[in-house]
């Protein structure tokens, strides 16, 4: 339809209501407050929507489909005033229209956001939830406060605790730096994670060259940082204290003794996390000890031989008498019966000499004796430091080897030494005309839960007739100098200790003394004192 046409196709709609101007005036006035009222929702909810910019999107999209359907019905009540005087009766059907396509789609958009509307809490619902919500953080507030209160009274305690640990670890640092004695600590591998001043002087470096270093790292005898080693892995593997005897030297002093107690620590899971150890320098205390008990045997086998001295004269007064009467009667040329029976008197009393002998044996290596567990390659290196005296002078080169560093054995360390320093001894008188004269000293286990101590020389060796009575007492053949005596005392002493000593001669090159002793059993070495790992010391 043309635009134009309906103007004279239709007629205003004012003259439907004869232009009365009473009731023009209420249709004008009515519909435009109407579509006044229509245009000031819109401005209002799109200024609603540009304030809140936390809507969601849907929601935003219908409130401004909304502001559009409320400015469309504002438009058609505008239009129903125009049409009083205009017949623009097309114009406003299309305005109608479009009206009705925007209230459609708004009434679409609100009828799928009612399932969500009708879950939105009422205003009563709301207020109940705002006042739990206060109740919850009335309550949250009291909590925090009595927590606040709690951690300031923590903390107070954490600091005065704090104040107790700095001062607890300052009287321990000095006390562990003030002891004469070395304090030192050890990880499960043997680094070391804590050592006091004494450990460090008697390492002979500063605290950074050593941390979390092993002993074989900065001990200067491997043979003594593998024995203190061990030590530490037995306490460590046995989950025991242990109290031990340990050899090191000093850088300024020397070869020192150290009694060492050494105590395993554990971590949070109790497990062997290490070990702590306090070791006491005990150098002069073993000297002295070893010295009085020397002067002590000194002076009572002194007393003894006094009294034995005077009994065997006896009988070897009698022999000088039958052997001066036994050469007379040769002298005669009497070879009859006299001759005879002096001879078997004086045999008589040989043999009674020789069991004299044999009792002082005995009783020299009774059960009087005090026998403790030593480690033998110990009393090996210390018998030879004292027996080996003179013998760079004498152009002698001497070996000693020990095919393992643990040999326990129970005995008198007095009495071992005094075998061993007798073998050492006659080695080396046998070669004092050999050229090239070599002695080898050699510890190692034997059979049967022995262990092998063994003397060998390159000197003329023994002669077969005398081997076989080598250890008897008072055997005085040329070439034997004073080895009867000595040898049949170290027989004694290596038998009374359950052992056996022999010699493997090679005629014309040398002689190899060897004596076995028994390895202590665990449960003989229980209730002694522990055994010394050490390396080799010089005998005072």
């Amino acid at each position: 339809m043309d635009w134009n046409a309906q103007f004279e196709m239709f007629m205003p709609h004012g003259m439907c209501l004869m232009w009365r101007p009473g009731l023009m005036s209420l249709h004008v006035v009515s519909d435009g407050l109407i579509a006044l009222a229509y245009f000031t929702i819109p401005f209002a909810l799109w200024r609603f929507v540009r304030n809140r910019n936390d809507l969601e999107q849907k929601h935003r999209a219908l409130a401004l489909l909304f502001a559009a359907f409320i400015a469309f019905c504002g438009l058609t009540h505008v239009a129903s005033i125009v049409v009083l005087w205009l017949p623009m009766y097309v114009a406003e059907g299309w305005l109608k229209a479009a009206t009705a396509i925007v209230s459609m789609a708004t009434a679409g958009f609100l009828i799928a956001l009612i399932p969500q509307a009708l879950k939105l809490p009422s205003l009563e619902s709301l207020q109940r939830e705002i006042a739990a919500h206060r109740q919850t953080m009335a309550a949250l507030d009291a909590a925090r406060a009595a927590l606040s209160a709690r951690v300031d009274r923590t903390e107070g305690e954490l600091r005065v605790a704090e104040q107790h640990r700095h001062r607890s670890l300052a009287l321990l640092n000095t006390l562990v730096e003030t002891m004469p004695g070395p304090i030192y600590a050890k990880d499960r591998s043997g680094r070391l994670l804590l050592a006091n001043k004494a450990t460090l002087d008697l390492i002979g470096k500063e605290w950074p060259a050593v941390e979390g270093r092993r002993d074989d790292d900065f001990l200067a005898d491997p043979r003594q940082a593998e024995l203190v080693m061990a030590n530490d892995r037995l306490v460590m593997e046995s989950g025991a204290a242990r109290e031990l005897e340990e050899v090191v030297h000093h850088p300024d002093r020397g070869a020192r003794v150290y009694l060492s107690t050494k105590v395993p620590f554990r971590d949070v899971d109790d497990g062997i996390a290490g070990m702590v150890g306090v070791s006491i320098d005990i150098t002069e205390r073993k000297q002295l000890s070893k010295e009085l008990l020397h002067v002590s045997r000194r002076s009572a086998m002194g007393e003894m031989a006094t009294a034995i001295a005077h009994e065997i004269n006896q009988p070897l007064a009698a022999i000088a008498l039958y052997l001066d009467g036994s050469t007379a009667l040769l002298a005669r040329g009497r070879y009859d019966g006299p001759v005879t029976r002096s001879l078997g008197l004086a045999k008589d009393q040989c043999l009674r000499a020789g069991d004299i002998i044999r009792r002082l044996r005995s009783f020299v290596s009774g059960g009087d004796a005090v026998r403790r567990s030593e480690n033998l390659p110990r009393l090996v290196d210390e018998a030879c430091d004292l027996a080996l005296v003179g013998a760079r002078e004498a152009g002698i080169a001497t070996s000693i080897v020990h095919d393992a560093h643990d040999l326990p054995v129970l005995v008198d360390a007095v009495q071992i030494e005094q075998v061993i320093v007798n073998l050492v001894r006659n080695a080396m008188d046998a070669m004092a005309e050999t050229t090239d004269a070599t002695l080898h000293v050699r510890t190692g286990r034997a059979a049967d839960g022995m262990v092998m101590v063994s003397v060998a020389d390159n000197g003329p060796g023994i002669a077969a007739a005398v081997a076989g009575r080598l250890f008897e007492p008072f055997i005085s053949t040329k070439g034997l100098k004073g080895m009867g005596v000595g040898l049949s005392i170290c027989r004694t002493i290596v038998e009374g200790h359950g052992g056996k000593i022999w010699v493997d001669d090679d005629a014309g090159f040398g002689a190899t003394f060897r004596f076995t002793l028994p390895l202590s059993a665990p449960q003989a070495t229980a209730s002694a004192p522990q055994a010394t790992a050490s390396a080799p010391q010089a005998t005072a």
